[in-house]
């Protein structure tokens, strides 16, 4: 490490006070000047942080998006900040629609539109069961979504696969995704030979995934979503002011005639239940359940060959969801799933693809109180491959537990969310999936605001949290909690509470191979610990960012953290306020470090902008330094001075 001398400091500080002015600015202006000072002084700019986007074949799902910021990597901070604000709403229509149009193609054939034609008025063909006007016209637009609007939409997107191509997706390709605990007692030319297996699926779905028009659908859930929402939220209002009368509702119903089949009426048809107030049971494989209260009990099922969308409204109780299979609680494939929980203590325990997923298709879980507990094994709770797959928790106390690819997880075309309004949260994954590569005694998590690709193949997704309020604590072990891998984005923005993360490696703002990952925690005394490859650390044309605006906060790492950028990556760790504490292992790749490789070098940047700090490593309060790497290096300064007002003033 080699510190400055007293000439060049003043430098500095003459520098900043030459060019930043004297008024209030945001907390992203000032980050931004410091960034740019910082990069000065190591003979760089601000423009020197950029990427092409052709270090690898672009395939046909990279997404518009995810090429953009790669050519600006520090553009992740707005992306992820204006993501986080569309999640502060009951609604969670800002949201979706945040996440379809980041999905979205940027070109479609206009004939396409022809399956959104209006089939409203399709439900005149049945009887009606039930006498209330209101109840019946919530009857008629679900089933007029469920049977016509949403079959159609996945007519269109799948319009162009061959039956060998749609049973590829269901059946071989979605092995790409899982681990196997039986892979710990497995030799390498069997795990290697597994390994060849999975790259001729992923050769084999290169060949025909441009092919499948995802749009139509995840836009036909969006609107569906958007519908049963708004009828939801009004019949409880209903409900509350005593002009919907749940009791007399269910009971005033016609005489049904002898010898007349079920199917013929609204509400009564194979797949549906209505439940009233009191603890009900539902088994089985359902296309539409409402149940009005009590503790209820779901053991739910689906099977893919034969898809469809399913909704289930749940207004009040401490309820159970199980599943009994895969693609089950909010989840899509090949089709649109929705739940939404309205009130009570719940427990989702999920399998596979369950709790707000989307595979190939479009999967929202909406739970609006209580405190709650989730529970998964693979592709679960906000996860997405080629669809949206979200949980929207909207207050309580909550625990979600997975085992791998989950939490705010995406693969391509897909967007994976964990949105988490209020409450003291914990979020655990891994311990399950061995990390046989690399360890013995650690596991895969691969979760937390995961985005990834199929390296070397195709283009990923984006999988993030947000949290806005709590003390939040994030477990993981390896690849997690804000980490990119192969031209996707991983993320998590917590907003407020005193949050510990703590993870092994790959993780906290840690991006590799052509990614973008990232945390932005905004107020706490947060704890961040971990081994390597963290707290801001981007490998191999990659970038990884971590961002903490606010609280006495306390990091500790081994080597390759801290604002660290490895084989042309970039690493950047950005503390704005407050008095810290930073502990590393390693000095000589830590706390600003960026080593030569290849055809140009790493950028490691590291800026403590204001409060009274101390360091175990390279950094010393009130100081600027340089590692032993050609463009590495950090500085700790009163950048920021708080003004009379409570805003942040710059020097």
């Amino acid at each position: 490490m080699k510190y400055l001398s007293i000439s060049i400091t003043l430098l500095f500080i003459a520098a900043l006070a030459a060019d930043v002015p004297a008024q209030p600015v945001s907390d992203s202006d000032y980050e931004k000047k410091g960034l740019a000072h910082l990069m000065r002084l190591l003979n760089l700019k601000p423009t020197d942080l950029t990427f092409r986007e052709d270090y690898a074949e672009i395939d046909s799902l990279r997404l518009a998006v995810i090429s953009d910021l790669t050519a600006n990597p520090y553009g992740i901070v707005e992306f992820v900040e204006k993501m986080a604000e569309t999640c502060r709403d009951n609604d969670p229509g800002k949201a979706i629609d945040t996440a379809f149009g980041n999905l979205r193609r940027t070109t479609r054939d206009k004939r396409d539109y022809a399956v959104y034609q209006d089939n409203s008025g399709e439900s005149n063909n049945f009887t009606t069961f039930y006498n209330s006007i209101d109840f019946n016209r919530l009857l008629s637009m679900i089933n007029d979504d469920l049977y016509y609007y949403l079959p159609a939409s996945v007519d269109s997107t799948l319009a162009l696969l061959s039956r060998e191509e749609r049973d590829f997706l269901i059946h071989e390709f979605r092995e790409i995704i899982f681990e196997d605990t039986a892979d710990e007692n497995r030799t390498a030319d069997v795990i290697d030979s597994i390994q060849k297996a999975e790259e001729g699926y992923i050769e084999y779905f290169k060949q025909f995934a441009f092919k499948i028009r995802k749009d139509f659908l995840l836009d036909a859930g969006r609107k569906t979503s958007e519908m049963v929402y708004r009828q939801v939220r009004q019949m409880m209002a209903d409900i509350e002011s005593g002009e919907f009368d749940v009791k007399q509702v269910l009971s005033d119903t016609i005489t049904r005639p002898k010898r007349t089949g079920l199917a013929r009426y609204l509400g009564l048809r194979k797949g549906w239940a209505i439940g009233g107030p009191g603890n009900d049971r539902y088994r089985g494989d359902y296309h539409f359940i409402i149940d009005f209260g009590g503790d209820d009990f779901y053991q739910l099922e689906y099977d893919p060959e034969e898809p469809h969308s399913t909704i289930i409204i749940d207004l009040s109780g401490d309820d159970v969801y199980a599943s009994k299979s895969d693609f089950t609680i909010g989840s899509g494939c090949f089709s649109v799933g929705l739940l939404y929980d309205m009130a009570g203590n719940d427990t989702y325990n999920g399998r596979n693809f369950s709790c707000g997923s989307g595979y190939f298709g479009f999967g929202l879980l909406y739970d609006n109180a209580g405190t709650d507990r989730y529970y998964g094994d693979t592709h679960t709770q906000g996860a997405a491959t080629c669809g949206i797959g979200m949980i929207y928790d909207r207050g309580g106390n909550d625990v979600y537990t997975a085992a791998v690819n989950a939490q705010g997880f995406a693969l391509m075309e897909g967007f994976g969310l964990i949105a988490d309004r209020t409450g003291n949260d914990n979020y655990i994954a891994g311990g399950k999936y061995k990390a046989i590569i690399h360890y013995d005694d650690h596991y895969l998590s691969i979760s937390q605001g995961y985005g990834g690709g199929l390296m070397l193949f195709v283009s990923g997704g984006i999988g993030g949290i947000v949290d806005l309020a709590g003390y939040d604590n994030y477990y993981s072990d390896l690849v997690a909690q804000g980490c990119g891998w192969w031209y996707a984005l991983g993320f998590i923005y917590d907003y407020s509470g005193n949050d510990q993360y703590l993870s092994y490696q790959y993780a906290q703002g840690s991006a590799e191979h052509m990614g973008l990952g990232i945390i932005i925690d905004e107020y706490g005394k947060d704890f961040y610990r971990g081994k390597g490859l963290m707290q801001g650390v981007g490998h191999d044309y990659s970038c990884g960012i971590l961002l903490d605006r606010h609280g006495n906060d306390i990091y500790q790492a081994d080597d390759l953290s801290q604002g660290a950028g490895s084989a042309n990556g970039f690493g950047i760790l950005i503390d704005s306020h407050g008095d810290d504490i930073f502990y590393v292992r390693k000095k000589s790749n830590t706390q600003g470090y960026g080593n030569p490789r290849r055809d140009f070098g790493s950028i490691g940047l590291f800026l403590d902008l204001s409060g009274k700090d101390i360091y175990d490593g390279n950094g010393l309060d009130n100081s600027y330094w340089t590692t032993d790497s050609k463009w590495g290096g950090g500085f700790d300064w009163e950048f920021i001075v708080e003004s009379d007002s409570g805003k942040a003033d710059m020097e």
